[in-house]
């Protein structure tokens, strides 16, 4: 058995550490408060139902991040977008070369700002990987308890260096069998994000129940014309993904690779991807649909986009309708071509960076 490290105590890292824990890993879980451990604690370990059904004990519990990574073989991001620029940071201060670290998931350029603090710190980079979608859709349905409504069928994982997969993949294996399956590079797998796709259209057309708290199931937002503009922003994504060299699924084919759904129209899709987790609509404007969705997701796209001058006009307009709807400035506070550098490089030397943590301004 391994020893694996989980970066994050949401839904996810619990639902994770949990199945790590049942089958029979030694597993460590962090988080930066406490809090987050109260309910492990009380419940003495992580109750699970859905695809996993079990009560896993508590694993090793820490707040501290040196002794959360020291000697695992394995460590899982779990944590939310805005927070890896943070991790990053002090990850490259703690891992070894003979590490593996995953995103799980990534947004576009979190394997490429972990390899850049690694130059900065004159260090050696571990073993870099990412996937565009976490392998677990779960929520939290209790304190330490979490629902698992599915463990993905496939989701691609790429490497810094990215012909490093393989190794990663097996790695992997012994915790995840082979439901994770090789990516070509980071930026198509960076790019293959598909949660801003599903996330943001149907709750800013829908803006009124998200400020009435509703709680209505997600899928149910999705009329036709509202799966249409989510089909419209889906093909801006992949233009981007064009035009930057790489080929990434669109959110059709990732419905089909992640739940098997091959049929129907758009909503059918939909309903048949997300109907049985049923997980609700945001019922806040803090919620992630919108703090982390638009900030390290569009935002990201538009960065680019407009850098090697491609215009995304439909991400623009999410991006400024929700940045007035939620009184916040996303592209001041996102992630951009610049926070990763890549300021001012064209299309080819992006690829490059992404495929092998390299930019102009700190050479790995």
């Amino acid at each position: 058995m391994g020893s694996i490290s989980i970066v994050g105590a949401g839904n996810v890292g619990q639902a994770i550490a949990g199945h790590m824990t049942l089958l029979g890993h030694e597993v460590r879980l962090f988080s930066r408060w406490e809090r987050d451990f109260e309910a492990i604690i009380a419940n003495d370990g992580i109750d699970l139902s859905g695809d996993v059904e079990g009560h896993a004990n508590k694993p090793l519990l820490t707040t501290d991040l040196g002794r959360a990574v020291e000697g695992a073989d394995t460590i899982i991001v779990a944590a939310p977008a805005f927070a890896h620029a943070y991790l990053s940071e002090q990850l490259a201060a703690l891992l070894e070369p003979e590490q593996l670290v995953v995103f799980q998931p990534s947004v576009l350029g979190s394997s490429l700002e972990l390899a850049r603090h690694f130059a900065l710190a004159h260090r050696t980079p571990c073993l870099i990987a990412e996937t565009p979608t976490s392998l677990y859709t779960c929520r939290l349905r209790g304190p330490a308890q979490v629902f698992i409504g599915a463990i993905k069928q496939a989701v691609q994982l790429a490497t810094i260096p990215h012909t490093a997969s393989q190794t990663a993949l097996d790695r992997l294996s012994p915790y995840f069998g082979g439901r994770y399956v090789a990516g070509s590079d980071t930026l198509s797998v960076g790019l293959g994000n598909c949660n801003a796709i599903y996330h943001v259209p149907p709750a800013v057309l829908n803006i009124k129940t998200v400020e009435d708290a509703d709680t209505h199931p997600h899928h149910t937002l999705v009329t036709p014309r509202v799966a249409e503009v989510i089909h419209a922003l889906d093909e801006e994504r992949l233009l981007l993904a064009e035009a930057l060299g790489v080929k990434t699924p669109s959110f059709w084919e990732f419905l089909e690779n992640a739940y098997g759904v091959t049929e129907g129209t758009h909503v059918e899709r939909i309903v048949q991807g997300y109907g049985r987790q049923a997980f609700p609509e945001p019922d806040s404007l803090t919620h992630r649909y919108f703090t982390e969705d638009i900030p390290f997701g569009l935002v990201i796209w538009s960065s680019l986009a407009k850098q090697i001058g491609l215009s995304l006009p439909l991400t623009d307009a999410f991006i400024k309708v929700s940045g007035i709807i939620c009184d916040t400035d996303f592209e001041n506070t996102g992630r951009t071509a610049d926070v990763l550098g890549l300021e001012g490089l064209d299309a080819t030397a992006i690829k490059a960076a992404f495929f092998d943590g390299a930019t102009p301004l700190v050479t790995v």
